[in-house]
Protein backbone atom coordinates (compact mmCIF):
# COMPACT_ATOMS: atom_id res chain seq x y z
CA UNK A 1 0.00 0.00 0.00
CA UNK A 2 2.80 2.55 0.82
CA UNK A 3 4.43 1.78 -2.47
CA UNK A 4 1.34 2.68 -4.24
CA UNK A 5 1.10 5.77 -2.52
CA UNK A 6 4.90 6.71 -3.00
CA UNK A 7 4.40 5.73 -6.49
CA UNK A 8 1.08 8.05 -7.11
CA UNK A 9 3.08 10.66 -4.96
CA UNK A 10 6.19 10.82 -7.66
CA UNK A 11 3.61 10.43 -10.65
CA UNK A 12 1.84 13.91 -8.80
CA UNK A 13 5.13 15.89 -8.25
CA UNK A 14 6.16 14.82 -11.85
CA UNK A 15 2.97 16.15 -13.28
CA UNK A 16 3.40 19.61 -11.31
CA UNK A 17 6.99 19.88 -12.65
CA UNK A 18 6.38 19.72 -16.68
CA UNK A 19 3.11 21.64 -15.67
CA UNK A 20 5.23 24.62 -14.26
CA UNK A 21 7.86 24.33 -17.10
CA UNK A 22 5.59 24.55 -19.87
CA UNK A 23 3.71 27.46 -18.27
CA UNK A 24 7.30 29.25 -17.93
CA UNK A 25 8.71 28.15 -21.28
CA UNK A 26 5.55 29.70 -22.63
CA UNK A 27 6.15 33.03 -20.88
CA UNK A 28 9.37 33.29 -21.82
CA UNK A 29 8.88 32.59 -25.65
CA UNK A 30 5.99 34.76 -25.41
CA UNK A 31 8.25 37.78 -24.05
CA UNK A 32 10.65 36.63 -26.65
CA UNK A 33 8.35 37.64 -29.20
CA UNK A 34 6.85 40.53 -27.96
CA UNK A 35 8.71 43.63 -26.80
CA UNK A 36 6.16 44.73 -24.64
CA UNK A 37 6.18 41.71 -22.80
CA UNK A 38 10.03 41.87 -22.25
CA UNK A 39 9.44 45.65 -21.44
CA UNK A 40 7.02 44.57 -18.84
CA UNK A 41 8.89 41.92 -17.41
CA UNK A 42 11.76 44.27 -17.23
CA UNK A 43 9.97 46.91 -15.16
CA UNK A 44 10.32 48.94 -17.62
CA UNK A 45 13.45 50.15 -19.81
CA UNK A 46 14.80 51.91 -17.24
CA UNK A 47 16.52 49.04 -15.92
CA UNK A 48 18.51 48.66 -19.33
CA UNK A 49 21.29 49.20 -20.15
CA UNK A 50 21.49 52.85 -22.19
CA UNK A 51 25.32 52.24 -23.08
CA UNK A 52 25.89 52.63 -27.05
CA UNK A 53 27.65 49.28 -28.52
CA UNK A 54 30.96 48.76 -29.14
CA UNK A 55 32.25 50.78 -32.01
CA UNK A 56 35.46 48.92 -31.77
CA UNK A 57 33.55 46.06 -33.80
CA UNK A 58 32.24 48.52 -36.71
CA UNK A 59 32.59 46.28 -39.37
CA UNK A 60 31.48 48.08 -42.80
CA UNK A 61 29.24 46.00 -45.01
CA UNK A 62 26.25 46.22 -47.08
CA UNK A 63 24.21 44.08 -44.83
CA UNK A 64 21.07 45.02 -43.20
CA UNK A 65 20.55 44.57 -39.59
CA UNK A 66 21.21 45.95 -36.37
CA UNK A 67 24.79 45.88 -35.49
CA UNK A 68 27.74 49.26 -36.02
CA UNK A 69 28.69 48.79 -39.73
CA UNK A 70 25.37 47.56 -41.18
CA UNK A 71 22.64 48.86 -42.84
CA UNK A 72 19.59 50.08 -41.21
CA UNK A 73 16.73 48.48 -43.12
CA UNK A 74 14.35 51.39 -45.13
CA UNK A 75 10.76 50.96 -44.30
CA UNK A 76 9.25 53.57 -45.74
CA UNK A 77 6.24 54.55 -42.77
CA UNK A 78 3.37 57.40 -42.80
CA UNK A 79 4.11 60.62 -41.12
CA UNK A 80 2.41 61.67 -37.93
CA UNK A 81 1.63 65.51 -38.78
CA UNK A 82 2.00 65.33 -42.99
CA UNK A 83 0.50 63.16 -45.78
CA UNK A 84 3.12 60.73 -47.41
CA UNK A 85 5.38 58.21 -46.26
CA UNK A 86 9.40 58.51 -45.18
CA UNK A 87 11.91 55.94 -44.36
CA UNK A 88 15.67 56.22 -43.65
CA UNK A 89 16.33 55.77 -47.19
CA UNK A 90 14.82 59.58 -47.79
CA UNK A 91 17.97 60.96 -45.29
CA UNK A 92 20.86 59.65 -47.22
CA UNK A 93 23.23 62.37 -46.78
CA UNK A 94 22.72 63.24 -43.25
CA UNK A 95 23.94 62.34 -39.99
CA UNK A 96 20.57 60.82 -38.98
CA UNK A 97 19.58 60.37 -34.96
CA UNK A 98 16.17 57.81 -35.27
CA UNK A 99 14.51 57.81 -32.25
CA UNK A 100 12.06 55.04 -31.38
CA UNK A 101 9.56 56.20 -28.66
CA UNK A 102 5.45 56.25 -27.88
CA UNK A 103 3.75 58.41 -25.31
CA UNK A 104 3.18 56.04 -22.06
CA UNK A 105 7.11 55.78 -22.24
CA UNK A 106 8.22 57.91 -19.31
CA UNK A 107 12.09 58.41 -20.16
CA UNK A 108 10.72 59.01 -23.78
CA UNK A 109 9.14 62.22 -21.99
CA UNK A 110 12.64 62.96 -20.21
CA UNK A 111 14.68 62.62 -23.47
CA UNK A 112 12.48 64.41 -25.86
CA UNK A 113 13.94 68.26 -24.78
CA UNK A 114 17.05 67.15 -25.83
CA UNK A 115 16.33 65.53 -28.75
CA UNK A 116 14.47 68.67 -29.60
CA UNK A 117 17.82 70.74 -28.70
CA UNK A 118 19.81 68.33 -30.94
CA UNK A 119 17.62 69.45 -33.70
CA UNK A 120 17.70 72.66 -33.32
CA UNK A 121 22.11 73.14 -33.05
CA UNK A 122 22.60 70.42 -35.47
CA UNK A 123 20.58 71.04 -38.59
CA UNK A 124 22.84 72.98 -40.36
CA UNK A 125 25.11 70.73 -39.57
CA UNK A 126 23.79 68.20 -41.56
CA UNK A 127 22.34 66.66 -39.14
CA UNK A 128 18.58 65.29 -38.88
CA UNK A 129 16.53 63.64 -36.04
CA UNK A 130 14.00 61.25 -36.90
CA UNK A 131 11.21 60.16 -34.64
CA UNK A 132 9.52 56.94 -34.60
CA UNK A 133 6.23 56.12 -32.69
CA UNK A 134 4.97 52.90 -31.54
CA UNK A 135 2.13 53.33 -32.83
CA UNK A 136 0.53 49.96 -32.69
CA UNK A 137 0.94 50.41 -28.64
CA UNK A 138 -0.86 53.74 -28.59
CA UNK A 139 -4.69 53.93 -27.39
CA UNK A 140 -5.37 57.04 -29.25
CA UNK A 141 -3.57 58.84 -31.70
CA UNK A 142 -4.55 62.17 -30.57
CA UNK A 143 -2.23 61.41 -28.03
CA UNK A 144 0.31 61.32 -30.46
CA UNK A 145 -0.08 65.34 -31.88
CA UNK A 146 -0.68 66.22 -28.30
CA UNK A 147 2.60 65.01 -27.15
CA UNK A 148 4.66 66.37 -30.26
CA UNK A 149 3.02 69.61 -29.57
CA UNK A 150 3.73 69.71 -26.05
CA UNK A 151 7.29 69.98 -26.26
CA UNK A 152 7.32 71.61 -29.60
CA UNK A 153 8.66 68.81 -31.71
CA UNK A 154 9.02 70.53 -35.62
CA UNK A 155 11.54 66.98 -36.48
CA UNK A 156 9.64 64.45 -38.69
CA UNK A 157 7.89 61.53 -37.12
CA UNK A 158 7.22 58.25 -38.36
CA UNK A 159 4.03 55.98 -36.89
CA UNK A 160 4.78 52.28 -36.93
CA UNK A 161 0.96 51.11 -37.15
CA UNK A 162 1.86 47.44 -37.61
CA UNK A 163 4.85 46.89 -35.51
CA UNK A 164 7.17 46.08 -38.90
CA UNK A 165 9.69 48.72 -38.39
CA UNK A 166 9.70 47.58 -34.51
CA UNK A 167 10.59 44.16 -35.47
CA UNK A 168 13.22 45.23 -38.18
CA UNK A 169 14.56 47.40 -35.71
CA UNK A 170 14.36 44.44 -32.87
CA UNK A 171 12.70 47.04 -30.90
CA UNK A 172 12.52 45.34 -27.07
CA UNK A 173 11.34 48.51 -24.98
CA UNK A 174 11.40 52.57 -25.55
CA UNK A 175 13.23 54.58 -26.23
CA UNK A 176 15.60 53.08 -28.18
CA UNK A 177 18.07 55.49 -29.92
CA UNK A 178 20.04 54.83 -33.43
CA UNK A 179 22.73 56.78 -34.97
CA UNK A 180 23.14 56.48 -38.28
CA UNK A 181 25.94 58.01 -40.91
CA UNK A 182 25.20 59.76 -44.37
CA UNK A 183 24.73 56.18 -45.75
CA UNK A 184 22.69 54.69 -43.53
CA UNK A 185 24.94 52.32 -41.67
CA UNK A 186 24.65 52.28 -38.07
CA UNK A 187 27.34 53.83 -35.45
CA UNK A 188 25.87 53.44 -32.51
CA UNK A 189 22.43 51.85 -30.82
CA UNK A 190 21.34 52.98 -27.73
CA UNK A 191 18.77 51.06 -25.60
CA UNK A 192 17.13 53.28 -22.97
CA UNK A 193 17.00 56.83 -22.54
CA UNK A 194 19.74 59.11 -24.01
CA UNK A 195 20.39 62.75 -23.05
CA UNK A 196 22.16 65.84 -24.63
CA UNK A 197 25.56 64.71 -23.94
CA UNK A 198 25.36 60.95 -25.15
CA UNK A 199 23.71 62.69 -28.39
CA UNK A 200 26.73 65.03 -28.87
CA UNK A 201 29.17 62.10 -28.58
CA UNK A 202 27.58 59.30 -30.85
CA UNK A 203 27.65 62.40 -33.39
CA UNK A 204 31.14 62.92 -33.28
CA UNK A 205 31.80 59.26 -33.40
CA UNK A 206 29.89 58.95 -36.11
CA UNK A 207 31.81 61.42 -38.12
CA UNK A 208 35.29 60.27 -37.13
CA UNK A 209 34.62 56.70 -38.56
CA UNK A 210 32.54 58.18 -42.04
CA UNK A 211 35.48 60.40 -42.64
CA UNK A 212 38.51 58.63 -41.65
Amino acid sequence: MKGRHLSSLLILTAALGIAVFVIYDHRTDSAAEDPLAIYLENDGIENADNGAQDTDQYIETDEEGIQPGMLLKDIPLPLVDEEGEMGIADFRGYYVILNVWATWCAPCREEKPDLTRIHDEYYDEGVRVVGLNRTSQESDHDNIHKFLDEFGVTYPNLMDENDEAAKAYQVIGMPLTYVLDPDGRIITRRQGMVNYDMLTEDLDTAREIYEQ
